[in-house]
């Protein structure tokens, strides 16, 4: 049975993910966007103009814009895959971030990479990008999963730029005054006059996490006083801005190694 599920979403309208199990073959075809694509299950033929690949687990499919393409089965089984669809407009801002002399889009030099290290943070993106419900861990993941593509499969250098460690510390002011907010990487971009990608670098460069990650430790150490002092569970996820009691459950148990009921129990009788 083909089974196809897409993920757009306005506040991030510069993608579109794709999930599909099928048995369906593809006409070579174009489209102005790049895409990405990996297998989860199956094998299939990969054709980008006149080169060939077999493309399964561990390898990805890398589509400049306007570049005739095809992928299909050889054989009869199932196979299940995801493809990332990216408007070239938004990589060109991203590859001018990295180098700012750049005047137009450079395409990748590579359109079929093996690599389990790349094929496995792909696949976490795509997974994600479906189930997360905060805009920040998607967004930091594309960037960071993009940028490193970029760095390993793309012919230009790297303009350095000097860190702005105030921002830094105001963005993290602002993290902490907006707990119950789902706030997006590109809000953070247009109110502190930051590139999305020079933010990430610098939490990573200055605190050693991802903006995300340490958006979330400030959600779970809110949860915890919450917690403390009695608030329910569902209470305190809709307070501390998580979608609902399961994904406060799910980050909390990462990071305190408890569960916020087994947490609460200690201090609430």
């Amino acid at each position: 049975m083909n089974k196809t599920q897409f993920f757009i979403d306005e506040k991030i309208p510069y993608i579109e993910l794709r999930y599909s199990k099928t048995k369906l073959n593809y006409k070579e075809h174009l489209h102005d966007d790049l895409s990405i694509g990996a297998l989860v299950s199956g094998k299939r033929e990969y054709a980008n103009k006149n080169n060939k690949y077999i493309i399964e687990k561990d390898s990805l499919a890398i589509v400049n814009p306007n570049i005739i393409h095809s992928c299909n089965n050889i054989t009869s089984e199932e196979t299940s895959y995801y493809m990332l669809y990216i408007k070239k407009q938004w990589l060109f801002k991203i590859q001018k971030e990295l180098n700012p002399a750049l005047n137009s889009f450079v395409p990748f030099s590579k359109e079929f990479l093996e690599n389990k290290k790349e094929y496995e943070d792909f696949i976490k993106l795509c997974e994600v990008i479906f189930s997360s419900e905060l805009y920040l861990e998607k967004e930091v993941l594309l960037l960071e999963f993009i940028s490193n593509l970029y760095l390993n499969h793309c012919d230009f250098k790297i303009d350095s730029k000097e860190s702005y460690k105030t921002k830094v510390k105001d963005i993290m002011e602002y993290l902490n005054k907006n707990i119950s907010e789902n706030i997006s990487l590109d809000e953070l971009s247009k109110k502190f006059n930051l590139s999305t990608f020079y933010i990430i670098k610098l939490f990573k460069k200055e605190l050693g996490i991802s903006v995300y990650s340490y958006f979330i430790n400030l959600k779970i150490e809110y949860a915890k006083v919450l917690l403390k002092k009695g608030i329910s569970i569902v209470e305190t996820a809709l307070e501390c801005g998580f979608y609902d009691q399961s994904h406060l459950h799910r980050n909390f148990l990462k990071i305190v190694a408890l569960t916020p009921k087994e947490y609460q129990d200690n201090f609430v009788q």
